[in-house]
């Protein structure tokens, strides 16, 4: 069986009472002084005083002061909502700025992909030094095969391209070139 555990003091809660009680008076005390130095207002209520801050008269306000409020509010009001359009702009603008790449990674990448060119170019000279490839007559055919297929398919794609460019410059708008046209393709 597990211990019991020892009974609260039941002197604890009369500790409590006894603070709230000799603390009292002396906040009643104070607020009655502040009240008495005009610091503060009081209202007696029953036979309580309920005590509250004072306001100044000139808070309060009159049907234009609030009407010119009202007018100023809802002035503001516009302003932070054209201030808002004109931050997203800023924002689609920057992303905008941020989305097109910088002119040094261009010249990074320009340098390295020449750099790789190069070294491409090198490995493929050091390849071609040496004895030209032979190839069996097999191969040559199977090679010019699949060179003419290709051709093919290469031709009727310029002609399909060409066909729908007579096409699309018959059909300009009256303030559009073909150059321009191109140019936008």
């Amino acid at each position: 069986m597990a211990p019991r555990k020892p009974k609260s003091d039941v002197s604890a809660g009369d500790d409590d009472a006894s603070m709230i009680r000799e603390y009292l008076p002396q906040a009643a005390k104070l607020l009655r002084g502040l009240h008495e130095k005009k610091e503060i207002e009081g209202r007696v209520s029953g036979k309580q005083i309920v005590y509250h801050a004072l306001q100044d008269p000139s808070d309060i306000t009159t049907p234009e002061v609030a009407a010119a409020l009202k007018l100023d509010i809802e002035n503001l009001e516009s302003e932070v909502s054209t201030l808002k359009a004109n931050e997203k702009k800023a924002r689609v603008e920057l992303a905008a700025l941020h989305a097109k790449p910088r002119i040094s990674d261009l010249r990074q990448d320009i340098s390295r992909l020449e750099s790789e060119k190069s070294t491409i170019q090198s490995r493929l000279a050091s390849h071609h030094e040496g004895d030209p490839v032979q190839i069996s007559p097999e191969e040559r055919e199977i090679l010019e095969k699949e060179w003419k297929y290709w051709q093919r398919h290469a031709n009727v794609r310029r002609r399909i391209c060409r066909d729908l460019w007579g096409q699309c410059s018959e059909v300009l708008p009256d303030d559009m070139t073909a150059a321009e046209l191109w140019v936008s393709f």
